[in-house]
């Protein structure tokens, strides 16, 4: 395994700093499809569905973070739809181990 750059960095003052607390993303379709996802059998489920309606790949696992690597691996969607599914996917985990209803927001 690779180790980590531990180069010194240097934080600019005139940098541009955004707040994003306020701010608000309408959903857009990605155009390769979208994703579903549930818990079953104690583990995420999350379905990649092509705009034929047809689900073509599952992922399943009890892990989010490997879950959306092999999404990103297969290029599935794009940056912003990749952050919704991972948030998503988060969601889900903490749903999974507190033992609370996932519903797909």
């Amino acid at each position: 395994m690779k180790k980590c750059p531990s180069h010194k960095i240097e934080i600019l003052k005139t940098r541009k700093i955004i707040f994003c607390d306020k701010l608000k993303f309408s959903w857009k379709q990605d155009p390769k499809g979208y994703f579903l996802v549930e818990i079953k059998d104690n583990k995420i489920c999350c379905g990649f569905v092509n705009n034929k309606h047809k689900m073509i790949i599952e992922f399943r696992g009890k892990d989010p973070d490997k879950i959306i690597k092999e999404i990103a691996k297969r290029k599935l969607c794009n940056l912003e739809n990749m952050g919704y599914i991972a948030s998503e996917l988060m969601i889900a985990k903490d749903c999974l181990k507190s033992k609370k209803k996932y519903i797909q927001r």
